[in-house]
């Protein structure tokens, strides 16, 4: 009859089962803290699958060292094809772990590898060897640490290939390669030297004999996962917690400790070795380390993060709360020190710089103020500089208008005074012959003499009508608009700009070309502004002209083109005149304030920044030049016409 199944000559305890309780604690603790990650990405499932695998193995390697014929073959056996299915999976994580570059490769070495491990299965479960032999599967366990040894070299070929794609990007903005801490090269290297530190104790075991080799594989099998829980911590996407790296090193290494610790006290041969042994005096000794090792990790656990909350954590939280609040402003805030250690002191230091902040920060506040102060008092000493600058602008402009009604006024003052003299003289006739009696001549000088009143009167209208316009000139505009002959304005302004020109060299000589459009529509807009506009505008033509008279050879005729014409959308005017042009470095300059090229002292660099404003900002229109330096210049004024 065969043995009951959980017969106790069947299961009993083994140094060996006291190491694999704790390879499974510890991956089990490991699993469940990778589960609980909020927001877990495909890299975290992937160790989710790899750890979960690997606690299977470390709870049937329990199995397999408590055990005896016939139950031991068929854990050896479950033992050896989670090996294999365990070795598969982390090939696909070494291909695939936080980026995937060999997509190809990596499905083609995970289908031969299946198919080779697949057939070593089907090869020795149909071996029909004897008992103990059974499903030993050596060949297995080799193929698979082949296959392991194999991942190293994709870690370190990604980590070369994800490097180079790593320095292209750092110029990007946005860089798809970029994790929380570093590239994922980083993490594929510490990968590989842990896959590397892991096959080498698993050769190491097979070299070793059977005395010494369950105590080298069980160390590296804990090694290994706290090597994997670190550098996935370490490089994860996902927010962890410090907390979990303060307690998973005192955690490991207790078990590590009550791992080994029978092999040191009660010898390390294989269960296979003690078939047969019951060794009763050995088990309820190895109970107690069965019973220590959940017991243990669970008071580590909780003692640690009680010690951590309390010790660390929490200082640590009113310290992150402390710098966030400085960060968004609230420069009184301070973090309370509960301590003299590290922390303490940090938290000193914290207060110290909060406390610097907010003394630099009414330092700033107190020295914006009083900038902000001199800065006003700049500006309104700046705007009534610009007001007064504005102000000699316009009396520039009105003694160029002023210089122009003197010439224009002294022909109508001519006539005036040489009728006036006549008509003294006709007057002193008209006496003499009404003594004589003779009315006839009388009636004759009489008629001269109304002729030459009539004479007088049309001219002194004429000098009032130029005065009346030079009052409307000075006076300051109204703002008002009215309908406006354009052609007649800019005729008159160009008369009064080029005599007041004269005025001041008399020698200078221009050729005026007019041409005005008959079919010009009435434009709405304040004559005074337009004319002070037109007269800048020609003042500025006929200095360009004299400065290239200047230089220019003999035969240069100052030429000076006014032109005016109806378009859709208003009315426009042209200047044109053949001087100096303007260079294309200055070009863009010309309507700001203040700018000029004229010599100290005979410009305020006002005129065209005003007639800009005047006829964008107060008639709505355009104001454009266009200028070949020596050739010329040619300026248009766009006006809407009046509707």
């Amino acid at each position: 009859m065969p043995p009951f199944l959980f017969d106790s000559e069947l299961f009993r305890l083994h140094p060996v089962t006291i190491a694999a309780m704790a390879e499974f604690t510890l991956s089990f603790l490991i699993l469940v803290y990778f589960l609980s990650l909020r927001g877990k990405t495909r890299d975290t499932w992937l160790m989710v699958g790899y750890v979960g695998l690997a606690m299977l193995i470390y709870m049937i390697d329990i199995g397999v060292t408590t055990s005896r014929p016939p139950l031991y073959a068929y854990f050896r056996a479950s033992h050896a094809v989670l090996f294999a299915i365990w070795t598969l999976f982390w090939a696909w994580c070494a291909y695939t772990y936080q980026d995937y570059p060999l997509r190809r490769e990596a499905i083609s070495v995970i289908l031969i590898g299946g198919c080779v491990l697949a057939a070593l299965i089907a090869i020795r479960m149909s071996a029909g060897l004897p008992i103990r032999n059974y499903f030993s599967f050596a060949s297995l366990y080799y193929t698979s640490m082949g296959l392991q040894a194999w991942t190293i070299v994709v870690l370190v070929r990604r980590s070369f290939i994800v490097s180079k794609r790593w320095e292209v990007s750092l110029g990007s903005k946005t860089n798809p390669l970029r994790t929380p801490v570093g590239q994922p090269a980083q993490s594929q290297r510490a990968f590989a030297l842990l896959i590397a530190f892991w096959v080498g104790f698993l050769v190491w075991t097979f070299l070793l004999n059977e005395v010494v080799s369950p105590f080298t594989y069980h160390i590296s099998q804990l090694v290994l996962l706290l090597g994997v829980l670190v550098v996935h911590v370490t490089h994860a996407s996902e927010i962890t917690t410090f907390q979990v790296k303060l307690v998973a090193l005192p955690l490991t290494t207790i078990l590590i400790l009550l791992g080994v610790l029978p092999f040191l006290l009660y010898g390390t041969t294989s269960p296979e070795n003690d078939w047969g042994v019951t060794n009763e005096e050995l088990q309820p000794k190895l109970r107690v380390f069965a019973w220590l090792i959940p017991g243990s990790a669970l008071f580590t656990l909780v003692a640690f993060i009680l010690f951590y909350r309390v010790g660390l954590l929490k200082p640590l939280a009113l310290l992150v709360e402390t710098v966030q609040r400085i960060e968004d402003g609230d420069l009184q805030a301070r973090v309370p020190v509960q301590s003299r250690d590290e922390i303490g002191s940090l938290a000193q230091s914290l207060n110290k710089m909060a406390l610097s902040l907010q003394a630099a920060q009414e330092e700033l506040e107190r020295r914006v103020a009083e900038r902000t102060t001199e800065l006003q008092h700049s500006l309104e000493n700046l705007r009534a500089t610009q007001t007064q600058l504005i102000q000699r602008e316009k009396m520039a402009s009105l003694g160029e208008l002023t210089a122009g009604i003197a010439h224009e006024i002294q022909n109508p003052l001519n006539f005036v005074n040489n009728f006036s003299e006549v008509s003294t003289e006709l007057v002193s006739e008209l006496k003499d012959e009404l003594d004589r009696g003779d009315l006839d001549e009388a009636k004759v000088i009489s008629d001269d003499l109304t002729q030459n009143l009539q004479k007088i009167s049309q001219h002194g209208g004429r000098a009032s009508a130029i005065v009346k316009g030079m009052l409307e000139h000075s006076r300051t505009s109204t703002g008002e608009r009215q309908p406006t002959e354009l052609n007649a304005l800019a005729d008159e302004y160009l008369r009064l700009a080029f005599q007041g020109f004269r005025a001041k060299d008399n020698r200078f000589n221009c050729e005026l070309l007019t041409h005005f459009d008959s079919t010009l529509p009435v434009a709405n807009v304040v004559p005074q502004e337009i004319g002070r506009v037109l007269l800048n505008l020609y003042n500025n033509a006929f200095y360009a002209v004299s400065q290239k008279q200047k230089t220019a050879p003999a035969d240069y005729q100052p030429t000076i083109s006014l032109s005016t014409q109806r378009s859709e959308s208003g009315v426009q005017i042209r200047i044109k005149d053949n001087g100096m042009g303007i260079p294309d470095s200055i070009k863009a300059k010309i309507f700001q304030p203040f700018f000029t090229t004229k010599p100290t002292g005979e410009g305020t660099g006002l005129g065209l920044s005003l007639s800009y404003d005047i006829i964008t900002k107060g008639h709505g229109g355009s104001l454009t030049v266009e200028s070949q330096d020596g050739e010329g210049t040619e300026l248009e004024i766009l006006l809407p016409a009046l509707s």
